[in-house]
């Protein structure tokens, strides 16, 4: 993004910690003390409560923070407004799943069991998502992710789960169709984390390269935390594909850049999963050239993204990633299909009637207009940017 973390991590942590309210760990208070966004119940008695299921502590809790942020910012705007329909506020019950797959489904638990929700958003991690989905699932509860990108997540069969962000699969053919076509690459060498992300970007990559008449000359792994990639790169750097891609987070993907830069490896540069503030915090000027699939970007000038970026950005004092906006449109499809279905007179306190009409959803949003396609994965465009001085620029949309 274009709005640079300024000692993002104390910022968003000291909100964490002071301003907002406290996140729920598993198994912990009710859901009126989990409750992080409150208002008043309407004059029937009314209310909708949205669960929340994210990392708000452990090694993901920036990216956690994050979402919450957005979330609590579009159920603000609604009860602002008087709520759902004019009249139904949203109560928001957060539960803290760590990033950990067992605590996950523990923290899902509770969110279904003890604070009744009527629907949940999140978690982050596709290997939290799939753990957890299985408890909405069977209490036929609606549940969307906007940020686990696992082609896994749908492809479950779950008719309960929606994806609101780009699945890995689209983003590595919007990557492989771009730098064949129109920039007439024919090889490339993948550096990925050992992770269920990274290998699933791998698997992909090696799946469909052929079709788009690339060859994949070298494939490297590296762990989350590793600080030393010279190895990897020289090998790399010797199969002389004509491009590489990263597949992976923030914090390794900058000081690969960095080392790039030290040792003198010049490549074209692509991937997917470091879209974030910190990318540029971290890496410097070694990050410029590199290039991001994603789904979203503050460089887009429409409207929508502007007056989100702004308001973000004030309120928050620091920089976000695309799950920003993926979880703040999430509300609001959420909201959409509430108010269609008392529009048709049906029951929205009942999760398949819910269901069914989050499953029509069109709703125009931050992020564009969102539809899901019979699997429950985001139909939508993405874009491609490049770090130019520290800046992001949109190269293709």
């Amino acid at each position: 993004m274009r709005k640079q973390f300024t000692a993002a991590i104390a910022l968003i942590m000291a909100a964490a910690l002071g301003g907002c309210s406290p996140s729920t760990p598993a198994g912990g208070e009710t859901s009126a003390e989990a409750a992080s966004t409150t208002a008043a119940p309407a004059a029937s008695g009314e209310q909708f409560t949205l669960g929340l299921i994210c990392p708000l502590s452990g090694s993901s809790a920036v990216s956690g923070q994050i979402l919450k942020n957005a979330t609590e910012m579009a159920i603000d705007e609604i009860n602002a407004a008087g709520g759902i329909n004019g009249e139904i506020p949203i109560v928001m019950a957060e539960v803290d799943d760590e990033g950990v797959p067992a605590n996950s489904v523990t923290a899902m638990q509770k969110l279904v069991e003890q604070d009744k929700v009527n629907a949940v958003i999140g978690s982050q991690a596709s290997s939290c998502t799939l753990a957890n989905m299985e408890i909405t699932k069977a209490a036929k509860i609606p549940q969307i992710t906007p940020a686990s990108s696992n082609p896994a997540v749908t492809e479950s069969g779950n008719p309960f789960i929606y994806q609101m962000t780009a699945t890995d699969s689209l983003h590595m053919q919007n990557i492989m169709k771009y730098m064949s076509e129109e920039k007439g690459a024919k090889s490339f060498a993948i550096l990925y984390e050992s992770s269920d992300f990274g290998t699933g970007g791998f698997k992909i990559a090696s799946a469909i390269c052929a079709d788009y008449g690339l060859t994949m000359v070298d494939s490297e792994v590296y762990n989350a935390g590793d600080t030393d990639f010279s190895v990897v790169l020289s090998k790399m750097q010797k199969a002389e594909p004509d491009f590489f891609i990263f597949w992976g987070y923030h914090t390794e993907v900058a000081m690969i850049c960095k080392q790039m830069k030290q040792y003198g490896i010049d490549f074209p540069a692509i991937g997917q999963g470091y879209n974030s503030p910190e990318l540029t915090n971290l890496g410097g000027s070694a990050v410029d050239g590199v290039m991001i699939d994603t789904a979203f970007d503050a460089a887009n000038p429409d409207e929508k993204v502007q007056e989100f970026d702004k308001k973000y950005t004030e309120l928050f004092g620091a920089g976000y990633d695309q799950n920003a906006p993926q979880s703040y449109d999430a509300v609001y499809v959420i909201k959409d299909a509430v108010e269609r279905c008392i529009k048709d007179g049906k029951d929205y306190r009942n999760g398949e009637v819910l269901n069914s009409y989050i499953k029509s959803t069109q709703w125009d949003g931050v992020t564009g207009v969102t539809t899901f396609d019979e699997n429950g994965r985001m139909n939508k465009e993405l874009l491609i940017i490049q770090i130019e001085n520290g800046e992001h620029k949109i190269i293709k949309d």
